[in-house]
């Protein structure tokens, strides 16, 4: 596993948006590395992007590449992972919170939260971005997004976090690549999920964000309303290898002395997983 040492670079101030707490961030050359802080939220990000590069979306959305990487800094190592950053010279990143914010002067998810109905939440979401940012296929984004979280088990997924791309030269807007999946597989070992709990344990307790409490609820009423997004190219026994390369590297250069048992966690909710959404897998022919 790489090794960074960044003792020079001051941490990235936080939003303080997530219920789950906030990482160490530092960006320094066009990177961005992120600490564990609750527990091997690396190691989600790290999987999730590395199962994403054996998947397919329709229309074609992107996403953000993560790696795993120790961090020095202030002579204590971390876990944690990399990634390039995506914004374009010119562009922001604005999360719905704010662009709506910036319109009205409210809280879409205070907005959200006057239904009742899920599709009646999902609907307004995405008819402000259609209408403010006109991004047309934003149902589709959105939906990917959700079979992304279900998959996942992302459990903070909440509207600090979901965002469109913006060029304010321009004044135009454009898809932001899927991101922020750090709080999937049951990362949280330092408050949620211990490691004493089996992931059958872990599944009684979670819930989703930020349409539902549900994930297939929130799931499911997307792709009622817009369609399957996400499929997997890979069938089982590759998805499961492209884990095991990850799950090498993980156990061989964690700092975490329980890593060993980490990596069987995540096994566990992956296999699990792939179990009860089969129908993501559509692998293609040679």
């Amino acid at each position: 596993m790489k090794e960074i040492c960044i003792d020079e670079k001051v941490p990235l101030s936080s939003t303080g948006h997530s219920s789950k707490g906030n990482q160490l961030k530092w960006e320094t050359d066009g990177l961005w590395y992120k600490a564990d802080g609750l527990g091997y939220e690396g190691l989600s990000e790290v999987v999730v992007s590395h199962f994403l590069e054996h998947a397919r979306f329709a229309p074609s959305f992107d996403f953000v590449r993560y790696e795993p990487v120790l961090i020095m800094w202030q002579n204590r190592k971390y876990d944690g992972c990399v990634s390039r950053n995506f914004r374009k010279e010119g562009w922001q990143i604005i999360t719905v919170e704010k662009l709506y914010r910036r319109m009205t002067g409210l809280s879409i998810a205070g907005e959200m939260a006057k239904y009742s109905e899920t599709e009646d939440r999902i609907l307004l979401l995405v008819r402000f971005v259609r209408n403010t940012a006109g991004l047309e296929e934003f149902g589709k984004y959105l939906t990917g997004m959700l079979e992304l979280d279900a998959f996942f088990l992302n459990e903070d997924r909440h509207t600090n976090n979901i965002a469109v791309l913006y060029n304010p030269k321009e004044e135009v807007f454009d898809y932001c690549p899927y991101f922020d999946f750090g709080a999937g597989l049951y990362s949280d070992i330092l408050g949620d999920y211990p490691l004493s709990k089996d992931a059958e344990a872990c599944e009684k307790i979670i819930t989703a964000k930020p349409f539902s409490n549900s994930f297939d609820k929130q799931t499911d009423t997307a792709e009622e309303l817009f369609g399957n997004t996400v499929h997997f190219t890979a069938d089982r026994k590759a998805l499961l290898e492209v884990w095991g390369k990850i799950r090498k590297e993980y156990v061989g250069g964690s700092v975490r002395p329980e890593a060993d048992k980490i990596a069987q966690r995540v096994e566990d909710v992956l296999r699990m997983q792939i179990r009860k959404y089969g129908y993501f897998l559509k692998p293609e022919k040679p």
